[in-house]
């Protein structure tokens, strides 16, 4: 029980910490960003965690199975006039364990390093803002985004290389492809905004098309938004490290080279305002 309670006791304290989670629907983007900040000294960032997509899910299910497993023979013992178990987990409990969780991991991942800012990154989580909330209240999002048609493009080469046929199969022609990542794309930028519309400072957008030469203006203004050291020379070794661990793909406008006329009217029918919302050409 005092192992338990000190336990305890040191996750109430990383959560005093600043909690950040790096998400949104790039390719790389996320990874180069995530790179970056682990670089930085007063930062500690890893990946990926998959929360919201995979270990809540598998949470939630364990709980509700035991409480219809609990339910049952509850049932039985009362109808054979014993006691029954009437002791079912609630959602407030779950989302405790979920809470608990988060905070084994990145405890793990700081390994007892004095750091402010602690941060984790899985593109998935952007469509999980909600949720993700509800189990670390404070938190910040990082949400890193570029140009849907050349990530859709980048992400249509990636899944190509690395399904080994079955990808092709499910999108036998780039311009499917491109139809349904225009829908996932618009809901993933559409989802990063409302949260930064219902949790007003807590938002920052990272453009990917942005993050190149040596000085990376981007990081700066990041920098700022988590409260840790801007400096020149503090940006310039965490943008160095994170060219070197994650090659980023910006090349602004090659989606131009690979859509057809007819999937640039498919994709502009489904996201054309919000590309121009966000300063990209039409």
């Amino acid at each position: 029980m005092e192992e338990y309670l000190k336990n305890h006791e040191r996750l109430a304290r990383l959560f005093d910490r600043e909690i950040v989670f790096i998400a949104g629907a790039t390719r790389w983007g996320t990874a180069w960003v995530q790179q970056c900040l682990d670089a930085h000294p007063e930062i500690c960032c890893k990946g990926e965690g998959h929360f919201t997509d995979i270990l809540f899910p598998m949470l939630a299910k364990v709980f509700d199975d035991y409480n219809a497993e609990a339910k049952t023979v509850g049932n039985r013992l009362q109808k054979a006039g014993l006691p029954g178990n009437a002791a079912g987990f609630t959602f407030e409990d779950v989302d405790y364990m979920m809470t608990t969780a988060i905070g084994l991991a990145l405890d793990r991942w700081t390994d007892g390093a004095d750091v402010r800012v602690i941060a984790e990154k899985t593109p998935e989580h952007v469509v999980s803002l909600d949720l993700l909330t509800r189990v670390v209240p404070n938190l910040k999002i990082v949400h890193v985004y570029r140009d849907g048609r050349d990530e859709a493009v980048s992400a249509w080469e990636f899944n190509s290389g690395l399904s080994r046929g079955k990808f092709r199969e499910l999108y036998p022609k780039f311009g499917d492809f491109a139809k349904t990542f225009a829908g996932n794309w618009r809901k993933s930028i559409t989802a990063a905004r409302r949260f930064e519309r219902d949790h007003p400072g807590r938002c920052f957008h990272f453009r990917a098309e942005n993050a190149q030469g040596e000085a990376v203006p981007a990081l700066g203004p990041l920098l700022k938004f988590l409260g840790v050291d801007d400096g020149e020379a503090v940006i310039k070794d965490a943008a160095e490290a994170a060219w070197e661990a994650a090659q980023l793909d910006v090349d602004p406008g090659d989606w131009k080279h690979t859509f057809k006329a007819a999937e640039k009217r498919s994709f502009n029918r489904e996201c054309g305002e919000l590309l121009k919302l966000l300063g990209y050409e039409v």
